[in-house]
């Protein structure tokens, strides 16, 4: 049974194990809202979100509709106040680490967006059941060891950008806490599937993988108030950031970058179209790279799939390249985790100083106390 008691514990025990991480997350939180209000005061970034913050909290939905957020507001406060405490936050910091991400989606969202990653799941291999992500961000974001995968006993999801620009604002504000809510009610990719549809305008955008038991798979693509949903004919699947392939989000992606050239007076062809077709030309890489690993998927494939670097076809792996002249560049691979799931352990590589994480093999972590897949 969730209790005011058992959310605050919860909150303050997972911040107390990575305080470090806590604070940095909130100043990138910080420093993303900076970065796109130009000139405006630190101050003033966190009074917005303070404002913002209780405007969620206040903005508690038809419950009729959402039955399982009865209580919720409560449950919630009890969490941020253990966030807080257990990484020792200020009210400044708390602000940014709970409000700074949904508020940029929300409203500032109109170029690159802040991540850029890729999940990858092999239903068999010469290892079992495999899963490997990309974190692919900039070098100031910290990062730990993986973790294990799986949101409950029952589901593995994987979540990463969909970098929608110029999104439609959802009607619902509350924070509703939707993958906790998942993770409590849901065994199967299905009813996953449906939850994640019937909360709809409560979280995103991202792209996201479900995978049961039975190694069904969907593949989800999301803005902030719309859904596309494909499911694996054969239990292999990916997604990646910044793309999309069910049709209807696809052209809705593709619609809002048009409109976020327009709205900013860029041409196109400029950095933005540059890094979308990035983005694009990943996807179409991937889908290749599963379409020739899937005829005798191996660990080792796996591997070299969520690492690819070549010049001629392409990259799903970083290290900041610079692909036209003048350009920034893009995203750093930080870390790239395969799980293999039937042994309840991970490989992982990890980016270190000016090495790339591609040639940084860190010892292989193992899992105590989880459930493993077969």
């Amino acid at each position: 049974m969730w209790t005011t008691d058992s959310w605050y514990g919860e909150g303050r025990a997972y911040t107390a194990g990575c305080r470090e991480l806590s604070h940095n997350y909130a100043w990138r939180g910080l420093e993303l809202i900076k970065a796109n209000i130009p000139g405006i005061a630190e101050e003033e970034v966190v009074q917005r979100l303070q404002a913002f913050n209780q405007q969620r909290l206040d903005a508690v939905p038809d419950l009729t509709t959402y039955p399982e957020l009865r209580g919720m507001r409560e449950l919630i406060l009890a969490g941020w106040r253990g966030t807080q405490d257990g990484a020792g936050l200020t009210d400044a910091e708390l602000a940014c680490y709970i409000g700074a991400f949904p508020y940029y989606f929300r409203y500032l969202i109109t170029s690159k967006p802040p991540v850029n990653c890729s999940y990858i799941f092999f239903p068999t291999s010469d290892v079992g059941p495999i899963l490997a992500n990309n974190l692919d961000s900039n070098p100031e974001e910290m990062f730990t060891e993986p973790h294990w995968p799986a949101m409950n006993e029952h589901l593995l999801i994987g979540s990463v950008s969909s970098g929608v620009f110029l999104d439609e604002e959802s009607p619902e504000l509350f924070p509703a806490p939707v993958e906790k809510l998942i993770a409590r009610y849901c065994r199967t990719t299905e009813e996953a599937v449906e939850m994640f549809t019937r909360y709809n305008f409560f979280w995103g955008p991202a792209n996201r993988i479900i995978i049961d038991r039975k190694k069904t798979v969907a593949l989800v693509e999301k803005s902030a108030c719309r859904i596309g949903v494909r499911y694996s004919p054969d239990s292999f699947g990916f997604v990646t950031a910044g793309a999309a392939e069910e049709p209807g989000m696809h052209a809705y992606l593709a619609d809002r970058r048009t409109a976020s050239l327009r709205e900013r007076g860029l041409p196109d062809d400029c950095v933005d179209t540059r890094y979308w077709r990035g983005s694009d030309d990943r996807h179409a890489l991937m889908t290749e790279l599963l379409d020739e690993a899937r005829q005798d998927p191996t660990l080792e494939k796996l591997r070299q799939m969520i690492q690819f670097r070549d010049p001629k076809r392409g990259y799903v792996c970083y290290n900041g390249e610079v692909f036209h002249p003048g350009d920034p560049p893009v995203e750093f691979t930080l870390r790239t985790s395969i799980w293999l799931l039937r042994e309840g352990k991970a490989m992982w590589w990890a980016k270190k100083g000016d090495t790339p994480s591609f040639e940084n093999r860190m010892p292989d972590y193992e899992f105590k106390d989880v459930l493993t897949w077969e």
